[in-house]
């Protein structure tokens, strides 16, 4: 049976699903923003639209389906969810979530990592165990030294210039002003967002 002959209360619980999924995929893009963007770069943007094109179609087809029943309620109700949806989904904090989840989800890697760097047993350009390498670009984490800073940086983004990056940093010492860590081959930054367990976020250049 095809769509267009299926029973109309069947036709409008598949735009309906349609559409949660469609803003369930916003979500899961937003919150993979860093490594989507790590990958594809300015391409990132195109998929970016596309999903957002995909929630909010899908949201209009389910909405037109229940107003072809005459279900007016439930087409009213499924616009403001979606703009609920779109609202949360818009302000969320998805660099801090995402970032936060990974640090939990391989606590007991990242501290093992840690602890090898506080030690000082960590060579200089160490390659990150297979379950964290895509916390780094390029499957390493580096080590940098200088005269106030003591740095282990996971670099998890670089712009196609290598003017500017970003990445995880773990750090022996609480940073000051003085702290600096090359984010890029022609870049440099500070810690500017603390995740725990001494390990900041840090981007620019």
């Amino acid at each position: 049976m095809t769509d267009s002959a299926a029973p109309p209360a069947r036709r409008t619980g598949r735009w309906l699903l349609a559409a949660v999924g469609g803003w369930a995929a916003l979500a899961a893009f937003y919150y993979l923003t860093l490594p989507i963007f790590g990958v594809l770069g300015l391409l990132g943007w195109l998929a970016l639209a596309g999903f957002w094109i995909l929630a909010v179609v899908t949201t209009v087809l389910a909405m037109a389906a229940l107003i072809g029943r005459k279900a007016y309620a439930r087409a009213a109700v499924t616009g403001i969810l979606a703009i609920v949806a779109a609202v949360a989904v818009w302000n969320a904090d998805w660099l801090d979530i995402y970032l936060k989840s990974q640090l939990w989800l391989h606590q007991d890697s990242l501290s093992k990592l840690a602890g090898a760097h506080q030690t000082g047993t960590l060579p200089t350009n160490a390659s990150l165990p297979w379950q964290l390498r895509y916390l780094s670009i390029d499957g390493h984490a580096h080590h940098q030294m200088g005269s106030t800073t003591d740095a282990l940086y996971l670099p998890m983004w670089e712009n196609w210039r290598g003017e500017a990056g970003g990445g995880l940093v773990h750090l022996t010492e609480p940073p000051d002003s003085d702290t600096i860590i090359v984010t890029a081959p022609g870049g440099v930054s500070g810690p500017d967002r603390y995740l725990g367990n001494g390990w900041w976020w840090v981007e620019g250049g």
